[in-house]
């Protein structure tokens, strides 16, 4: 597994925050700096971490990709103009519970990933097609951990630019050493100690390189490419030409 070169960034109360830019594609090209940017839930900004975003980065646009429920519950505010901030829900497909599990919810992230494509295509094609926009961005995109939805979107996002399945893959493990803040995070939020998430089993919290090589060859396998997927759900031919074009150099 090479190496992520994506920049992990110093964001006052992020801690799971990298800017894409700098990752190479198959054929030389490199992504461009500050044109997006992945993280964890922007709720736990300071304003010195608000400081931060705005002078740093000052996203144009924030793609939230959590459910409806935690965003009313655990809500947060951009503290600069003119960012906005646009929710597109992906519902994870993992149970949380035994019971889920029984009930025919995914009992690994493999699976959970590889569903989500198919149930959250709406909301993945729509991130992609506002990515592919140069006047959206700096984009920030983010859900709760920066790991799992934020990691579907990355990953068909790399992939249609052409970054190879290892560099996807060691960008998605770089999470791995930050997860301690955001499961503590996440098992004090009352939203997610109601809906089970605080007490998941460890697997849900986990960012294996081998799961998102796994989930790269099962896409791969049923769609040939990110690409081959990206069209089959609906992001057009010319959307996956202006990424490339505005977002490589």
């Amino acid at each position: 597994m090479t190496g992520s070169t994506a920049e992990q960034l110093e964001i006052d109360g992020l801690v799971n925050v990298r800017d894409l830019g700098g990752l190479r594609t198959s054929d030389g090209r490199v992504i461009r700096s500050r044109q997006v940017i992945r993280s964890d839930n922007p709720k736990s900004l300071t304003d010195q971490g608000q400081s931060d975003l705005a002078g740093d980065i000052a996203p144009l646009l924030v793609v939230d990709l959590r459910m409806v429920a935690e965003v009313d519950r655990e809500g947060y505010t951009i503290g600069h103009e003119p960012a906005r901030v646009v929710n597109l829900p992906m519902i994870p497909q993992s149970g949380v519970t035994q019971e889920q599990i029984d009930a025919g919810a995914a009992d690994n992230l493999v699976e959970d990933y590889t569903r989500q494509i198919e149930a959250n295509a709406g909301s993945i094609i729509e991130a992609l097609r506002l990515i592919a926009a140069p006047a959206n961005r700096p984009v920030m995109v983010h859900c709760t951990a920066g790991k799992d939805r934020t990691g579907i979107v990355v990953a068909m996002l790399l992939g249609i630019l052409g970054v190879d399945c290892e560099t996807i893959v060691a960008d998605y493990h770089v999470t791995t050493a930050n997860m301690a803040p955001i499961l503590e995070r996440i098992r004090s939020a009352q939203v997610y100690q109601d809906n089970g998430l605080a007490s998941a089993p460890a697997w849900i919290f986990e960012s294996q390189p081998e799961t998102m090589r796994a989930f790269l060859e099962a896409m791969s396998l049923r769609y040939g490419s990110a690409e081959g997927w990206a069209l089959a759900k609906g992001l057009s031919p010319e959307d996956i030409t202006r990424l490339r074009d505005t977002l490589l150099a």
